[in-house]
């Protein structure tokens, strides 16, 4: 486990993390995690080896929405085998029989639960049919991968802070008065005496302020925005 530990950049790290995975006879590796409450699933930390093709399919098509693992995760704490019985819609069938041409047959899911409100995954995936024997390498390795997973969790809290503070929308002192308020319960009528403007200043702030954050309402930006440290409601 010290080549995790002792990674000096990301891309070291991740390496590391994927040669273990590799030594324990799994072949694929898909690390997911939101590092705080709020995120959308689309802003997670993600680092894989996984085909760029399956990862560029799987995301149009919004398959996170209704991939099984990623519910099993969002809720409970044990691992995950993967089995057919495991997708068991139409739409989740057809996911993985996608998955499975590009490589992602067999595999286990990790579920990620932080001490700071983190959610994510950790899968190990092989290209092999889930027979007895494969079955039998899981639960030899089982330890293993559970240790390995808490191990990445720790030695991530860097990478996760970075990924984090990327997403964050750069406001102007003018929005971040507009989300206070907001946050605070007032109306664009009152924001506009606090402020001394327009109602229509106030609107012009807004919809920046939505298109920033990526949502369709004014509440749910400064909800957001408060999660992420931008403003104070007080």
């Amino acid at each position: 486990m010290s080549p995790v530990l002792d990674a000096p950049e990301e891309a070291a790290w991740f390496d590391a993390v994927n040669g273990l995975a590799s030594s324990w006879g799994f072949s694929q590796l898909m690390l997911a995690i939101l590092p705080r409450p709020g995120m959308r699933l689309e802003d997670a930390f993600i680092r894989t080896n996984y085909s760029a093709a399956w990862r560029q399919t799987y995301n149009d098509h919004g398959m996170a929405y209704f991939d099984p693992t990623v519910s099993h995760c969002t809720t409970r704490s044990s691992p995950l085998i993967w089995s057919p019985e495991l997708f068991a819609t139409e739409q989740q069938q057809s996911m993985y029989e996608e998955a499975r041409a590009y490589g992602l047959r067999a595999g286990i899911t990790l579920p990620i639960h932080g001490p700071r409100q983190e959610i994510g995954m950790l899968c190990f995936v092989n290209d092999v049919n889930p027979t007895d024997s494969f079955w039998d390498d899981v639960n030899r390795a089982l330890p293993n991968l559970v240790l390995l997973r808490d191990l990445v969790l720790d030695t991530s809290q860097r990478h996760l802070t970075e990924h984090a503070q990327s997403l964050i929308p750069k406001l102007t002192p003018r929005e971040k008065e507009c989300l206070k308020w907001t946050a605070l319960g007032k109306s664009t009528w009152e924001i506009s005496h606090i402020l001394n403007c327009s109602e229509a200043v106030v609107n012009f702030h807004m919809k920046n302020i939505r298109g920033k954050f990526g949502v369709n309402s004014r509440r749910a930006a400064a909800v957001i925005a408060t999660q992420m440290g931008l403003i104070d409601p007080g």
